[in-house]
């Protein structure tokens, strides 16, 4: 006979909630208080099926990396995943590795939606 374990039902509520709590947290640092500057993508490739674009950017002339998973695409001029080009990111000043690229119109091959797109300034 099974049982039920109301306090792991609980634990896992609480993980969530705190996960969701932290990233809205972030989302609305950003939306808030983000800086926008340009940002060079780098790399285009595939890890464990997935695929990411790597970009880079300075803040300060200190350069930060970040990458995005995306669904494969090319740039209008056929490279794969626009290596090369630049494009606008969104950085929280006080923690520049909170950042977002806006890919344009290319965002629509970005694998899901920042919860700070979602958030209206």
């Amino acid at each position: 006979m099974k049982q039920d374990n109301p306090v792991v039902g609980i634990v896992i509520v609480l993980i969530i909630l705190s996960t969701l709590i932290y990233s809205i947290s972030k989302a609305k640092e950003l939306s808030s208080n983000g800086v926008k500057t340009e940002a060079k993508i780098v790399k285009y490739y595939r890890d464990g099926g997935k695929l990411y674009i790597r970009y880079v950017f300075f803040v300060n002339r200190k350069k930060i990396s970040n990458e995005t998973r995306v669904l494969s695409f090319k740039c209008d001029n056929g490279v794969k995943g626009c290596v090369g080009e630049k494009f606008k990111v969104i950085y929280s000043p006080d923690d520049p590795s909170n950042n977002n690229i806006d890919l344009g119109k290319y965002n629509k091959y970005k694998f899901g939606t920042k919860i700070f797109e979602l958030i209206k300034e």
